[in-house]
């Protein structure tokens, strides 16, 4: 560990505490805003509404709230179960006259669903709130993650400007100064990773039950939501690395060009020209540097769970990727720091 970059660490921290103390303080006075009982109750208006509809209203002994929407002339059934706090089961079944549904079930964020398929009767059975993988949470941290990389990135610059004599005259070598700036750096990661995925269970939990569970695939998921930053802030330190001013501008060019560049030369792929044929072919592994180039299947829909395809497809290569690239950039970086002279 650096002393330097932990005070430089804390502060950033400090500032991620005091921001995510304050959403969540909004989120919990829009909670209270709501009253003592939130009607969490979905509404299908225009089943509801439609001729021959019946609606009915129930309360089961354990308290909880069932409401039924009957139409036998479309053949829909919804049938909703209101248990408040620990969230709501939504039962629909409808007559496909159409093409035959898929049986099948997908799990997201505080919801699982499930279909089953019985000849022309389709049920869906829908459960939000409860049990949900753990790993998801990390997805709202990867942003924080990110902001906190870019801001820590020009740590070697920073010493470069000015005080590079009294960087080396600190009792270690140049390298184990450098191994010690970038690991107290990447503890400051992921320990505002680690808070931004407390605040925003705690920010579910003011108005649902939350249960976090545990899979297979839950480390995985951590540690691509961990090495994306780690490998920008990598990237970002080898590119600023033997600067002594101008980090900033490097830094801020870095996130338009990161974004830009891939979605550029990637979509020259199809295109019949030959130059563009050719430019493509030289580029693209270039594009592979960017860390960012490894969360282009980036997606949080329920049934795909992490990146838009099987995840033994896509997310187990990313990590691959990501954790070279990250130390390659980190070698990079510290050959670039032995270099420096004051």
């Amino acid at each position: 560990m650096d002393y330097v970059a932990g005070l430089r660490g804390r502060k950033a921290l400090v500032v991620t505490g005091i921001v995510l103390a304050a959403i969540f303080a909004v989120n919990a006075i829009f909670r209270l805003s709501l009253g003592p009982t939130l009607n969490m109750e979905p509404t299908f208006p225009h089943l509801s509404q439609m001729k021959g509809s019946v609606t009915t209203h129930a309360v089961l002994p354990n308290g909880t709230k069932e409401t039924s929407i009957v139409n036998k002339s479309v053949g829909r059934r919804i049938v909703i179960i209101d248990r408040g706090y620990r969230g709501i089961v939504l039962h629909a079944t409808s007559t496909v006259t159409g093409k035959p549904q898929k049986a099948g079930s997908s799990s997201g964020p505080l919801i699982t669903e499930q279909t089953t398929v019985d000849g022309k009767t389709v049920t869906q059975n829908t459960r939000f709130g409860g049990a949900t993988d753990f790993g998801y949470f990390w997805y709202a941290a990867l942003v924080v993650g990110f902001i906190i990389a870019t801001v820590l990135s020009g740590a070697f610059s920073s010493e470069n400007d000015g005080h590079l004599e009294m960087s080396f005259m600190r009792p270690r070598s140049r390298e184990r100064l450098a191994i010690g700036v970038i690991a107290t750096d990447i503890l400051t990661i992921f320990i505002a990773e680690l808070a931004t995925v407390v605040c925003v269970i705690a920010m579910i939990a003011v108005y649902v039950e939350v249960r976090p569970t545990i899979s297979g695939w839950t480390l995985a998921i951590i540690l691509l939501n961990l090495l994306a930053p780690i490998a920008w802030y990598a990237m970002l330190l080898a590119a600023t690395a033997s600067l002594r001013g101008g980090r900033a501008l490097v830094v801020g060019l870095a996130w338009p060009l990161a974004f830009i560049v891939p979605g550029a030369f990637t979509g020259t792929a199809g295109n019949v020209l030959p130059i563009w044929k050719a430019v493509h072919a030289l580029l693209i592994p270039l594009v592979r540097l960017d860390p960012l180039w490894y969360m282009k299947n980036f997606s949080l829909t329920p049934k795909t769970v992490a990146l838009g395809v099987t995840l033994g497809n896509a997310l187990q290569p990313a990590l691959a990727g990501l954790s070279v690239l990250a130390l390659l950039y980190f070698v990079i970086a510290v050959l670039q720091w032995r270099r420096m002279e004051a």
